[in-house]
């Protein structure tokens, strides 16, 4: 008898490993990420798995056995297999490499060949066949891994996050393969950030907050839920409010982890040091505080020939954290400003140290400025703007950054050196331009700070935001997006 179980997490816990080197040795855990989930995954059954990436990818990965739980365990028989793009973004091997090596995990030799030739004669699979995947970008990957799915006989289809990454034509596609393994009784699982295709596709449904199971059952009932949590979230005000929003679930996992973790130096079988450490990490600490009191000697020593110059390691800190003192900052929207006899470069990023009637003050190269309100876009990092997704924005982004905008965000926070060399831009002091596009990075001590693109739509844009402004700003996951409506440019600001 056919078993209709194919897949069981029975209350899975994880925690990350710190980054300190310390605690670590000591076999200390810094976050715990995800708190007793459990779920059940049946034959010809599509479930969606809704939460934070982070914790989606630790349950994808406790699902596979690519890393082992802190605590429950996975049950299964089945031949599973994973798929999700930010795997793929650094392999260096060809489309055609990577799909064999794919291929020969799951499928018999014939099998293998017989696959790639039928991706081959694809105009899509051709055009990347022979390309690096780390090169493609992560649109092409999502098609990559929805066609080299439909060829993979596994019981149980695992997909990561994939809807953020994939365009309309290949989204019907991919929702075309999970309906073909839906009806022939194989399991999906869908861990989506996003509800949109959890609602389209999955027949039952289960919501991750914080790392905690929020709700299990049907997907109807279980996206109004999560539509009524949004309206409450969208009525926070200010940072306050942010902090007190979802209180509850916060503390239950941050409580969870001090308990769980660090109650087990209390436990009746852990007597002593000697008993909770290893010899073995007891010399390597040892080892480590005679390499601390070494260098503290040979710095003590070198001071003097030091004194206080900065390196350029120091100098080369990313702006937004080295000009700590700095309450607020201000974008150049003016086409042609002019600072102490230099022009400055549309979008260029300054300080703000006072603000006046109809008017700021500028820090430039340590003089101060005083510059109307009109040719400057204020930000201050501590505000609340409103909150999305870069993925969100970027329809409003024109074509010529949006279908490579994987490519173009990569050198975001590099050496500007680096990327002027790489990208053979036309260079100012202050800024560099992509040779036949409307793409221009902008740099600030030495690292590449932001790049400005062409923004389309924007009145639908704000319509959609229910905002008026044509200055706005988003916080998105990985810095901010600062919108022109004016002259139709989008900033992207890394944090």
């Amino acid at each position: 008898m056919q078993n209709i179980i194919l897949l069981r997490g029975q209350n899975l816990s994880y925690a990350k490993e710190s980054r300190r080197l310390r605690k670590r040795i000591l076999s200390k855990d810094e976050t715990l990420v995800m708190k007793n989930v459990s779920f059940t995954l049946y034959r010809g059954e599509v479930l969606g798995v809704l939460g934070e990436y982070e914790a989606l990818y630790y349950l994808k990965d406790m699902t596979t056995g690519t890393i082992n739980p802190k605590a429950g365990k996975v049950k299964s028989e089945a031949a599973i297999a994973a798929f999700d793009v930010m795997d793929h973004v650094h392999n260096r091997h060809t489309s055609v490499r990577f799909l064999t090596e794919l291929f020969n995990e799951y499928m018999k030799p014939d099998g293998v060949s017989a696959s790639l030739e039928a991706l081959e004669k694809k105009v899509f699979m051709k055009r990347i066949w022979q390309r690096r995947v780390n090169t493609l970008t992560r649109a092409e990957i999502g098609a990559l891994l929805v066609e080299a799915a439909c060829h993979i006989d596994a019981d149980v289809f695992i997909f990561c996050n994939m809807s953020s990454h994939l365009n309309e034509a290949t989204k019907t596609r991919f929702k075309e393969a999970v309906s073909n393994f839906e009806k022939q009784d194989k399991g999906i699982m869908l861990l989506e950030t996003d509800i949109g295709l959890i609602q389209e596709v999955s027949n039952y449904f289960i919501w991750l907050s914080y790392g905690q199971k929020r709700y299990e059952g049907s997907v109807q009932k279980g996206v109004s839920r999560y539509n009524e949590y949004l309206k409450e979230k969208s009525r926070v005000k200010n940072t306050d409010e942010e902090k007190a929003f979802d209180l509850k679930w916060k503390r239950n996992i941050s409580e969870y982890a001090h308990y769980e973790y660090n109650m087990q130096r209390l436990s009746k079988k852990q007597t002593s040091l000697i008993d909770r450490l290893s010899i073995r990490r007891l010399i390597i600490s040892f080892v480590l505080l005679f390499i601390v009191m070494a260098a503290s000697t040979v710095i003590f020593m070198d001071i003097n020939f030091t004194g206080a110059d900065q390196t350029a390691e120091q100098q080369a800190v990313p702006a937004l954290e080295e000009d700590a003192e700095s309450f607020a900052y201000g974008f150049v929207s003016a086409e042609s400003l002019e600072l102490g006899g230099e022009a400055v470069p549309y979008m260029t990023m300054v300080d703000v140290v006072r603000t006046g009637e109809g008017s700021y003050t500028v820090l430039f190269n340590d003089t101060e400025y005083e510059v109307p309100e009109d040719d400057i876009i204020y930000f201050n990092p501590a505000s609340l703007y409103t909150e999305t997704t870069f993925e969100d924005l970027l329809p409003y982004a024109g074509d010529s950054f949006a279908d490579s905008y994987q490519f173009y965000t990569l050198w975001l926070a590099g050496d500007a050196e680096s990327v002027t060399d790489e990208l053979n831009l036309e260079v100012g002091e202050r800024s560099g331009s992509v040779p036949g596009f409307p793409i221009t990075y902008h740099f600030r001590n030495g690292r590449v700070l932001s790049v400005a693109f062409p923004a389309e739509d924007t009145e639908e844009l704000l319509d959609e935001y229910d905002l008026t402004n044509e200055e706005q700003i988003f916080r998105v996951q990985d810095g901010y997006m600062v919108l022109d409506g004016v002259n139709d440019t989008w900033l992207f600001v890394s944090r």
